[in-house]
């Protein structure tokens, strides 16, 4: 499910910007823009503060590319093997949370099949990467907070006696979160999480002993004072990381994109719910249970009410490990309370039980729509660049140029075709084109083609769009079908 028709779709949206940096690097082992267009670096490069964004994902990307052409199936291998990776990753991380094999193997089954997995696991960006060594992460860092240590060395049983932490994973923990923030700056929600578990933690034992002072009151102090040192000492890493924190948002969005795997929103919440019933009530899996649901809906929390990122599949798709193994162990847990409830069939109840929650729970019907990530259609979010721009390279002539996002070069390359770009990131608002923009590139060139998709008109004032439908020719072809439009002037032939 993650090499099938791996390169059956063309790259979309940032995926340009992946290949370029990727493949510039490969080129001249500096990050930067490359222009496939010339077959040259990008001197005018507005995308450069991206160059060097998740250098960690896009290191692998540059070392296939020194054995392998660069197709969109074969740059995308890094993501559909970090997918692999995960698959093995949930089994041993459910298995361990819930100290079931069973939770594990579901956990696997349930990321296998998810539908988020797998369109990232397909895609040229770092998320799939970021997923897995981000689960890492946690996992690790709640082994170093809470896992007993049953080895011989003195000096680090002593010191789990004093202090309560296991000093054999603060290494692993350590080499997994610097791994994770270089893969996305998301990862700093791990500090939010341990608050989170923490505090409850600090409250359950204080009340139970009467004593606040323990290691997880040591915790957030030294969060506390952690925080402060950042912002006195690493003033501009600070500042980045709080640029992202705005409170009292509402976006509730990220709910759904939490639960989007799965076929309804209800049933979702009632199992995962359930699941940490389960996990909670079984002996010993207390602090597990916490520690899932702090990774997972305290995280979904802070997303609705503080993150003040857009609301994107992409931005939620982290946590999702933790929904999943909680999903899992509701599973597992509904099984178990029908199996001992229809005692009469206990034999069978189980696994009918557990087959018919698998059935109902994920979405399958996603794969049987005509529009899914096996296969492009006009319909799809993004337009097949690769057909749109294989007709203009056909079609054009000497002396045609072309208005359209320059980034998306990889799809005319060695056209050395002269380009006149627009749009830069969104939120700067840089390069906009303008209608004294447009008619001047029509005056001074006689022939030229003008692409853009639906998601580039944020970059085109609306009298410069009004102005282009009017007196451009639009292109009809099968080839040119999709969320993307065609226009020409000058040499109109077609």
């Amino acid at each position: 499910m993650r090499f099938y028709k791996l390169g059956e779709t063309s790259f979309g949206a940032d995926e340009f910007l992946d290949i370029n940096s990727s493949y510039a690097y490969h080129k001249t082992g500096v990050w930067q823009n490359w222009d496939f267009n010339f077959g040259r670096v990008n001197t005018e490069n507005v995308f450069q503060a991206r160059d060097e964004r998740a250098w960690i994902y896009k290191w692998q990307v540059a070392e296939i590319l020194k054995h392998f052409p660069p197709t969109e199936s074969n740059v995308r291998a890094i993501s559909a093997l970090w997918g692999i990776i995960t698959i093995i990753l949930m089994y041993l991380a459910g298995a361990y949370f819930s100290r079931r094999k069973e939770i594990g193997l579901l956990s696997a089954f349930l990321f296998a099949i998810s539908i988020s997995g797998i369109i990232f696991d397909r895609r040229l960006r770092m998320y799939s990467m970021f997923f897995a060594v981000f689960l890492a992460f946690a996992w690790f860092t709640y082994r170093f907070l809470e896992e007993e240590y049953k080895g011989k060395n003195k000096f680090i049983k002593n010191i789990q006696n004093k202090t309560g932490f296991n000093l054999i994973y603060l290494v692993p923990a350590a080499a997994m979160g610097i791994a994770s923030y270089l893969a996305h700056q998301l990862t700093v929600n791990i500090i939010f999480i341990i608050a989170v578990y923490s505090i409850i933690q600090l409250i359950i034992s204080a009340r139970k002993n009467s004593n606040w002072f323990n290691k997880y009151s040591i915790i957030i102090i030294f969060m506390f004072l952690g925080s402060i040192s950042a912002s006195i000492f690493m003033p501009k890493t600070f500042q980045v990381n709080l640029a992202g924190l705005q409170f009292f948002n509402n976006h509730y969005g990220y709910i759904l994109k939490a639960f989007s795997d799965y076929s309804h929103l209800l049933i979702a919440m009632i199992i995962t719910a359930f699941g940490i019933c389960y996990l909670y009530r079984q002996e010993k899996l207390e602090k597990e249970a916490l520690w899932l649901s702090a990774s997972f809906l305290g995280t979904l929390i802070f997303a609705i009410f503080i993150w003040s990122r857009n609301i994107g599949d992409q931005y939620i798709f982290f946590i999702k490990s933790f929904g999943i193994i909680l999903i899992a162990c509701g599973i597992y847990g509904l099984a178990i309370f029908f199996s001992e409830n229809l005692s009469k069939y206990k034999k069978y109840s189980f696994l009918a039980s557990v087959i018919l929650l698998l059935m109902i729970v994920p979405d399958y019907a996603y794969f049987f729509q005509t529009d899914n990530v096996y296969k492009q259609t006009s319909e799809s979010e993004n337009p097949n660049f690769r057909r749109v721009f294989a007709f203009f390279k056909k079609s054009k002539t000497d002396s045609d140029v072309l208005i359209s996002r320059k980034f998306r070069n990889y799809y005319w390359s060695g056209a050395e075709v002269k380009v006149f770009d627009f749009g830069g990131e969104v939120n700067k608002n840089t390069k906009k084109l303008t209608l004294p923009d447009l008619q001047q590139i029509v005056q001074e060139n006689l022939s030229g083609w003008f692409i853009i998709s639906t998601n580039d008109e944020v970059y085109i004032s609306n009298d410069a769009l009004d102005w282009a439908i009017k007196n451009f020719q639009k292109v009809s072809n099968l080839e040119v079908r999709g969320k993307v439009m065609v226009y020409r002037w000058g040499n109109t032939s077609l």
